[in-house]
């Protein structure tokens, strides 16, 4: 139960009437009638009757001033999962971390994991996504609250379109086949009331608000808010660029084990760049009901709508845009370190799959280690897709030594065009669709769906000792075909001819002198590079956290890091070369040097980030779109309850 439990308990009775009157009510609390109630002081009662009459005086007193902090309800929720860790690949952050982590946006809390490469168009505004060992189209999962947040723009999903506002938990695994990221919306852990506000500024015109409200006893049910905006004059000024998002959400309980939710979600981007349709607006949507049938035991069944409205008006964009709907049916069993989850989702519209199942399930055994499978099916306008993965991890041996392994196998589909009102097919006479043609050079012509068969095997060592940690692991990734991402920048490139690709990867956390000073590294080192895989990526970093005072009501946290890769090509074609040829793009080196300090007193956080502070100039992910030279923003997130 999510509830808390204090001294007192009332009725049931007494509990579904002050929810009652909670609802009449509505924004009107009824502060002024606990006040009153609690007007006649305890020890005036004690002297009018002995101690057992006062004790039955304050039961009946106490219901509704206990009730109004103490009950709230949450949805069930689906337990079991593969632990944190970089030798199983998942990293998560709860809200606390998502604060510490400073990130503005989903691309910007991610960027730190090892060996993730971040691709972004330019400043706020312009597309964004994520690729790890090479990945592609079809390369990132995205779902939240279970509901999968398709892709409308291309072959992944456009992280600039997804916000952060009323998100209490973010979670990545870092597949070798496929990343999945999945977000968890608010939760309640508190009867009364909840705000969240982070707002601030910083060069280049930046202005940065999100702001979370939450009543987990409104409305006969339970109510979230939000809203996030983020604008920029960008790089010299001359590129505005801003998104703007909302969240409403609407629940109604019974009690801990039934529920009922609406969810709605918006985010807008604009920027003043030519060279992308702006603004772009993203919706979902989602009704779903959750049920706890036992013990361990909980199912889930939602239908939502999912929509991509370009207001551009140029003839390039003059059928780009679409709606499209999907259900989905969620059963999911935990109990004694063993878990199990099937997921069948249903997607309308010929240029989504026709419908996907996902079986994932483990056990962990304290003191020995865990073991975890996924299985993935999904039907596409008469091709099928399917794909494995299997994971196994160890407890440190002997308190030091600790072993893992991943391998991953399968065909994964990707759309490479964006949702058009106007659906085009493939060309294909039985609907199915056509092998594109390959040229001298290897690449293929495009077309609007595509598979790839793509395997990987990742096995490695973990050892700790007296606060020091290290690790390895070697790499081998293989694919039949490479597909571009999709999204706007790179949307039209050609398949690419696959390739076997082998390397390694390290990473390390050693304590200094300073008890809460630590120095967090990794690299992964290549062979041989492909398209968004530089031969070398890294992360380094300083960070110090400390909490301090008896009441821990003072906390500060910093760090001093950089990101960086060698150059990389990406999937556009460069002008012909001398032989006659097309080579990719390449983009240069790049290495971003940051700083992030932020102070908390009690619920008030102040934070400052530096971006680039060496100033190194010519900084991009994508050929000609040059991020901003450096920024610093600095702000304040005040967390307030009632």
């Amino acid at each position: 139960m999510s509830h808390s439990s204090g001294p007192l308990s009332a009725p049931r009775s007494l509990l579904r009437v002050g929810a009652l009157l909670r609802a009449l009510v509505g924004v009107l609390s009824l502060g002024p009638l606990a006040s009153l109630a609690g007007q006649e002081p305890q020890d005036s009662l004690a002297a009018q009757a002995d101690s057992l009459v006062a004790d039955s005086l304050a039961l009946e007193l106490a219901p509704d001033s206990v009730e109004a902090d103490t009950i709230f309800y949450n949805l069930p929720s689906f337990e079991g999962e593969v632990p944190d860790g970089w030798g199983t690949g998942v990293w998560s952050w709860d809200q606390s971390g998502i604060m510490a982590a400073g990130a503005n946006t989903l691309a910007e809390l991610v960027a730190e994991i090892p060996g993730l490469i971040v691709l972004a168009a330019g400043d706020y505004g312009t597309p964004s996504a994520i690729s790890a060992f090479g990945s592609g189209g079809g390369g990132v999962r995205v779902f939240r609250d279970g509901f999968e947040i398709f892709p409308l723009e291309g072959g992944v999903v456009d992280l600039a379109r997804i916000g952060l506002a009323g998100i209490r938990r973010v979670r990545l695994e870092r597949g070798m086949g496929q990343l999945r990221l999945e977000l968890w919306s608010h939760v309640y852990d508190d009867g009364r009331p909840y705000s969240l506000v982070e707002a601030g500024t910083g060069d280049l015109g930046t202005n940065i608000f999100r702001g979370t409200f939450a009543d987990p006893t409104a409305l006969g049910g339970s109510v979230g808010v939000g809203l996030e905006r983020v604008d920029t004059r960008g790089p010299g000024g001359r590129e505005k660029g801003n998104r703007t998002g909302n969240w409403l959400r609407y629940q109604m309980h019974r009690g801990d084990d039934v529920g009922l939710a609406l969810d709605f979600r918006r985010m807008r981007t604009e920027s003043d760049l030519p060279d992308f349709a702006s603004p772009i607006t993203r919706t979902d949507w989602t009704l779903r009901g959750r049920m706890r049938l036992a013990e361990g035991l909980v199912g889930e069944a939602y239908t939502g709508k999912s929509s991509h409205d370009v207001d551009d008006q140029r003839d390039a964009y003059e059928l780009e845009g679409g709606s499209r709907s999907q259900q989905g049916l969620r059963l999911g069993f935990s109990r004694s370190g063993l878990w199990a989850r099937g997921e069948y989702r249903r997607f309308s519209g010929d240029d989504l799959p026709a419908n996907r199942i996902d079986l994932t399930g483990g056990a962990i055994r304290q003191g020995i280690g865990g073991l975890s499978a996924d299985l993935a099916r999904g039907s596409w306008s008469g091709n099928s897709t399917s794909s494995t993965r299997m994971r196994a991890w160890t407890e440190p041996l002997l308190g030091v030594l600790s072993l893992f392994g991943s391998r991953e196998s399968g065909t994964y589909g990707s759309r490479t065009m964006p949702l058009l009102d106007a659906v085009l097919l493939p060309d294909s006479t039985d609907g199915e669709a056509a092998e594109p043609p390959e040229t001298e050079d290897g690449v293929t012509a495009v077309p609007l769906f595509g598979i790839t068969d793509r395997r990987a095997t990742r096995l490695g060592a973990a050892l700790s000792w007296r606060g020091v940690s290290l690790s390895g692991a070697v790499l081998e990734v293989e694919s039949d075909s490479l597909i571009p991402l999709g999204i706007e920048p790179d949307r039209g490139s050609p398949f690419l001819a696959g390739a076997k690709r082998s390397g390694w990867e390290v990473w390390g956390r050693i304590p200094t002198f300073w008890e809460h000073l630590s120095l967090e590294g990794s690299l992964q080192q290549w062979e041989e590079p492909g398209p968004y895989l530089p031969e070398q990526i890294y992360r380094g970093a300083l960070v110090f956290h400390k909490t301090y005072l008896e009441t821990g009501n003072f906390e500060l946290w910093w760090k001093l890091g950089v990101r960086g890769n060698s150059p990389m090509s990406v999937h556009i074609l460069a002008e012909e070369d001398e032989d006659g040829l097309r080579p990719l793009e390449t983009v240069p080196f790049y290495q971003n040097w940051y700083g992030r300090i932020q102070i908390r007193i009690v619920t008030v956080q102040i934070f400052i980030g530096w971006d680039n502070f060496i100033r190194r100039r010519n900084l991009q992910n994508f050929p000609g779109r040059v991020l901003p030279i450096t920024r610093t923003w600095y702000g304040l997130r005040w967390t307030m309850w009632n």
